[in-house]
């Protein structure tokens, strides 16, 4: 009975007889008394029942409550979630894993780019893994042998509302900071009967309510003066306030860009005959380069994609741009790369009118990037290969860390991210964007 199931949690029970307060025998019984008060409507606890009964003590039962929810916990990443819910084998889990220990990628992006989950299975784990480890957490406060502090409820009541009446940042680290500088300067008021948390919540409240107002007031105006380096606005509190020019925050356009082909001489020959040539559709924003007539098709070896725009002038090496969610579609793993930087990439077939040409390596997700010609590079205080954040104004303002700059006498500024990305942000094919610049030398 000691011996725990791969992907199950163990029940209370087997961790009270492997700590020896229990027998087998009496946790058999334990379980039928529970079906029996089950049956006739009466919800009862296997630890309470034992207590009660004189068959463990109350820290025992406190104890492998704890120790149950630790293992779930551990059992509660995206990776086993995805396991548990049939999405990938515990090999792959094992590959990715490996495949972590060789590089720095979390094991959320070592299971995309093994080609084992797509990101929305994965957001969806991620999800499901939080409220298991959110459960298990709540399974050891919500038993009677645990004392709640009534506190937390008054002050979590008074931080949301504080938050929501201030232009204060409302992501979660702000709102945790928040939460934890004002719950350590309250007095802790714990309760051991469950059963009258309410009552005593209602008599703490009209004593300490007042106190936890002012105290979350103290706390917020801390957390917006100095924000957390885990915070997604914390370049500078003016940021939050609207005082761009002060927070050192530069506009940018930003245009969302979907999947492309550039192609050079020998490729265009091969798609569409020799002596083809490019026929300009349009401009694009940055000089010199314009989008083509001509389209191609993908295939890969799960799918194709078809009519996938050429951009021109043509380049030294054939070079294909995709977003995330195609990767799958079409069966090829894509790595986010500058543009250019082709070494160790996938290659892929492009079908034109006059023929197939495979190419063995240049397929790529783009790194976001910055186009930024040398005055603005120099007004900003920026140079050629920086790495900056922008706050990507849409209907679910985020923020894109790691935006790599291209300073170049050719360039018009501008921002470029993919279709994925601006789905993300809630962004418009083309909208505005905030480069973020730390109060450092950059």
């Amino acid at each position: 009975m000691s011996s725990a199931r791969d992907d199950a949690v163990r029940r209370l029970g087997e961790y009270l007889v492997d700590s020896q307060a229990l027998r087998l025998e009496q946790v058999g019984m334990l379980l039928d008394e529970q079906r029996g008060n089950a049956a006739v409507g009466v919800h009862s606890r296997l630890g309470e029942i034992a207590v009660r009964r004189g068959w463990a003590e109350a820290d025992q039962v406190t104890t492998a409550l704890k120790s149950q929810a630790e293992e779930e916990i551990d059992k509660s990443d995206a990776g086993q979630t995805l396991v548990a819910l049939g999405w990938i084998t515990r090999s792959q889990l094992e590959e990715a894993r490996r495949r972590c220990a060789r590089s720095s990628e979390t094991m959320g992006e070592a299971i995309i780019e093994l080609g084992f989950s797509t990101p929305e299975r994965l957001r969806l784990a991620d999800i499901l893994a939080t409220i298991r480890s959110a459960t298990a957490v709540r399974r050891i406060s919500g038993s009677s042998f645990s004392p709640y502090n009534v506190m937390e409820l008054i002050v979590g009541e008074e931080t949301n509302a504080a938050i929501r009446a201030d232009t204060l940042c409302t992501c979660s680290q702000c709102w945790c900071n928040v939460y934890a500088l004002a719950l350590n300067a309250m007095p802790a008021r714990y309760v051991s009967d469950h059963g009258r948390i309410l009552d005593y919540y209602r008599r703490f409240r009209e004593e300490y309510g007042a106190l936890a107002a002012e105290r979350v007031s103290a706390a917020l105006s801390q957390v917006r003066s100095n924000p957390k380096a885990s915070c997604l606005s914390r370049f500078s509190a003016e940021i939050l306030a609207g005082r761009e020019s002060e927070a050192r925050v530069h506009e940018v356009i930003v245009r969302v860009s979907g999947h492309h082909v550039h192609l050079d001489q020998e490729t265009l020959a091969r798609l569409f005959g020799p002596g083809a040539v490019l026929n300009k559709l349009k401009e694009l924003h940055q000089p010199g380069q314009f989008a083509a007539n001509e389209t191609v098709t993908l295939v890969g070896p799960k799918g194709s994609i078809e009519r996938v725009r050429i951009l021109g002038p043509l380049r030294a090496q054939t070079q294909v741009e995709i977003s995330g969610t195609d990767q799958f579609s079409l069966g090829v793993q894509a790595p986010v790369r500058e543009s250019g930087q082709l070494e160790g990439t996938p290659g892929i077939l492009l079908r034109g009118p006059a023929g197939e040409y495979k190419i063995t390596a240049g397929v790529i997700r783009a790194l976001r990037h910055i186009h930024m010609p040398p005055e603005d590079a120099d007004r900003i205080g920026l140079r050629n290969g920086a790495h900056v954040s922008v706050r990507l104004v849409g209907d679910r303002a985020t923020i894109a860390e790691g935006v790599v700059v291209r300073v170049s006498p050719d360039a018009a500024l501008e921002m470029h991210i993919d279709t994925d990305e601006g789905n993300a942000a809630g962004v418009a094919a083309e909208s505005t964007g905030q480069v973020l610049i730390p109060m450092r030398a950059v």
